[in-house]
C-alpha cells in the first residue's frame, strides 16, 4: 500500500507540475534555474530514501519515484501538445507536435530551410513545426508580422537568450524602444561620408582578391572560400580599421572558424534555444568564448587609437560612448556586444551571395558575356580606371543588380528569417486566426522559392527582375533585406562589396568551373547554420586580354 501511495503522490506531482508551470509560458529562459533545482530534487530524493531506507531499498523507492513523476510530467505535456493546445488544429509532422527536440533533427544535416519549403508543399501554407511554432507562406503575414505598426514582438523568442553577458545587440534587442535608439546610433555610422571611405575600403578589398587571382595564374581557385575572406577583409577595414591580411594568405582566419562553429551550433539546434541558455549560465564553449575575446580585443585595440580620423564603424560605437548623455553605448560591455554582432553581418550573409553568385555566373558564358557588355560604358565613367558603386546601381547597370537579386532570391543568406511572437489577442492571416503567444516564422528562402509568388520559382533567370517581369507574380514576396524597423542596417554596405566584387571580376576576368567541377558540391554541401553557408566551388579565372 506504501508503494501505491508513493506513486499515486509522485504522479500527481507529475500532473501538476505541468499545469501549474511548464504549460505557463516559455522557460527557455529559466532553464539553468529548472536545471539546478531539478539536480538538488534528485540528489535530495535520493539522499533522504538511502538514509530512511538504506542503499538498495532506498535507491529503488527514489527511483520509483522519480519514474512516475517523470512519466506523468511527460505524458501530461504530449497529451495537451496532441490534443488540447491552441495548435492543434494546425498541420503538421506529428513529432513537431510533440516535441521540440524534432527541430534540431529536422536541422541535423543544415537543410532546414529546404525542409521547410517541402512543408509547406506537402501540409499548405501554415505548418506547425514545433509545440508552439508556426511557418507561415504568405505576403500577409510577412506584412502584418514584421512591419512597423506589427503587435508581433520577439519576446519569448530566440532573441531572448543570445546575448554577451547579458547585453544584446541591434540585431537581438527584444525591446523596441532600445531597438530604436541603437539603430539611430548604427545609422550614423552610415552616413554620406562612412559611405564614401567605406567604397574606398571594398575597392582596396577587391584589388587584393584580384592581386591574388593573377598570382595564382590560372590554377583552381575555391571561389566559395574567397567569398568569404572577401567581406571578412572589408569588415574589419569597414568595421575596425583593421586588416587582416586574409586574402593574401589564401586561408580561413581562425575568426571565421570561430564565427562558424558559433552560428553552426545555434543552427544545428534548430531553434530550440534551452540549450543557449544553460550554455550561456556556464560560459558558453570554448569556441564561442574565442570568438567574444577576439572581438573584444578589436574594440579595445580600436578605442586605444581613439583615432576620429579613421573612418569605420567602431567610430561611431565609441562616440555615442564617449557622449554625455549616450543614446545607446553607455556601458563598454554594449559595444563588445555589437562587435559580434558586426563580424557576423558584415562577413557571412556577403560570402554567402558572393559564393552562389560566381557559381551562376561561371557555370553560364552567356551571362557572363552580357555582364561584361553592361560594365563597358561604365568603366571609368566616374573615376577614371574604376568602377564606382553609383554606376553600378540598378538604373546603370540593371543586369548586374538582376543577377545579384535573382542570386539572393535562389540563395539567400538568411533562409530562415527570425520568428516573432504573436500578441496576446492573435493574429489574423489570410482569413485564417494564429492564437496570441505563438512564435511564427516567414521563412524567406521558402517565400523566393514559392511558385505562389515566382514562375519557374527553381531556374535563375537574372531577366525576371529586368525584361520578363511577368515571371515575378507578387513582387513583395522578395525581402532578402528583411522589413520593417529590423530591416539590415548594413543593407547599402552588402551592396557596395557585392557590386564592386562582381564588376571588376567579371571585367578582368574571364572565369569557369575547374576541370573535374560539376557544380553539384556548393549545394550539396552547404549549410543553414543561422546564415547560409556555401559549399566549395573551384574555378579557373583567365586574365583578359
Amino acid at each position: 500500500m506504501r508503494y501505491e501511495l508513493l506513486c499515486l503522490a509522485s504522479a500527481s506531482a507529475g500532473i501538476l507540475s505541468h499545469l501549474l508551470y511548464f504549460i505557463r509560458g516559455n522557460k527557455a529562459l529559466q532553464a539553468p534555474q529548472v536545471l539546478v533545482f531539478y539536480l538538488v530534487a534528485i540528489l535530495f530524493l535520493y539522499a533522504r530514501s538511502i538514509h530512511l531506507l538504506g542503499v538498495l531499498q532506498g535507491s529503488l523507492t527514489a527511483s520509483l519515484i522519480l519514474f512516475c513523476y517523470s512519466l506523468t510530467l511527460f505524458t501530461s505535456i504530449i497529451v495537451y501538445r496532441i490534443f488540447f493546445h491552441r495548435l492543434r488544429r494546425f498541420p503538421g509532422p506529428f513529432f513537431a507536435k510533440v516535441t521540440k527536440f524534432y527541430s534540431p533533427w529536422l536541422a541535423r544535416d543544415g537543410k532546414l530551410h529546404e525542409k521547410y519549403l517541402e512543408f509547406f508543399e506537402q501540409y499548405g501554407d501554415i505548418v506547425r513545426v514545433a509545440p508552439n511554432e508556426l511557418i507561415v507562406l504568405s505576403t500577409d503575414a510577412q506584412q502584418k508580422i514584421h512591419r512597423a505598426s506589427s503587435r508581433c514582438s520577439k519576446e519569448e523568442t530566440v532573441y531572448e537568450v543570445v546575448h554577451y553577458q547579458g547585453y544584446s545587440n541591434l540585431e537581438t534587442t527584444v525591446d523596441r524602444e532600445e531597438h530604436r535608439v541603437k539603430r539611430q546610433v548604427w545609422d550614423r555610422a552610415f552616413n554620406a561620408k562612412a559611405l564614401e571611405s567605406y567604397e574606398s575600403y571594398a575597392r582596396e578589398v577587391v584589388y587584393e582578391w584580384l592581386g591574388k587571382m593573377a598570382s595564382l595564374q590560372g590554377q583552381p581557385v575555391n571561389t566559395s572560400l574567397y567569398s568569404l575572406l572577401i567581406p571578412f577583409e572589408n569588415m574589419g577595414r569597414m568595421g575596425f580599421s583593421e586588416n587582416f591580411g586574409s586574402i593574401q594568405k589564401g586561408k580561413e582566419d581562425p575568426m571565421l572558424h570561430y564565427l562558424e562553429v558559433t552560428l553552426g551550433s545555434v543552427g544545428k539546434l534548430g531553434a530550440m534555444y534551452w540549450p543557449i541558455a544553460l550554455l550561456n549560465a556556464i560560459g558558453g564553449t570554448s569556441e564561442h568564448v574565442a570568438f567574444q575575446k577576439l572581438a573584444c580585443k578589436m574594440v579595445d585595440k580600436r578605442e586605444k587609437e581613439a583615432d576620429e580620423e579613421k573612418e569605420d564603424i567602431l567610430k561611431y560605437l565609441l562616440q555615442d560612448h564617449r557622449a554625455k548623455e549616450p543614446k545607446a553605448m553607455g556601458d563598454h560591455m554594449a559595444i563588445y556586444s555589437e562587435a559580434q554582432a558586426l563580424m557576423v553581418a558584415g562577413t557571412d550573409t556577403i560570402g554567402a551571395v558572393l559564393s552562389f553568385a560566381f557559381y551562376y555566373i561561371a557555370r553560364d558564358p552567356a551571362i557572363q558575356k552580357k555582364l561584361h557588355a553592361e560594365l563597358e560604358p561604365l568603366y571609368g565613367r566616374t573615376i577614371s580606371g574604376e568602377f564606382t558603386n553609383h554606376d553600378l546601381g540598378e538604373a546603370d547597370a540593371p543586369y548586374l543588380n538582376a543577377i545579384i537579386n535573382e542570386t539572393m532570391r535562389m540563395r539567400n543568406p538568411t533562409c530562415s528569417n527570425g520568428p516573432r511572437c504573436t500578441p496576446p489577442e492573435g493574429l489574423e492571416v489570410d482569413g485564417v486566426f494564429i492564437p496570441g503567444k505563438v512564435e511564427v516564422y516567414v521563412p524567406i528562402h521558402a517565400m523566393h522559392r514559392s511558385a505562389k509568388f515566382f514562375r519557374e520559382p527553381n531556374s535563375f533567370i537574372p531577366e525576371r527582375w529586368t525584361t520578363r517581369p511577368d515571371l515575378i507574380i507578387d513582387k513583395r514576396a522578395f525581402h532578402p533585406f528583411l522589413l520593417g524597423p529590423h530591416t539590415c542596417v548594413g543593407r547599402r554596405i552588402a551592396l557596395i562589396v557585392t557590386r564592386l566584387v562582381l564588376a571588376y571580376t567579371t571585367w578582368y576576368y574571364d572565369f569557369e568551373f575547374a576541370p573535374g567541377e560539376d557544380g553539384v558540391a556548393i549545394h550539396r554541401d552547404s549549410v543553414n547554420g543561422q546564415i547560409l553557408k556555401a559549399g566549395k566551388l573551384e574555378c579557373v579565372f583567365r586574365q583578359r586580354t
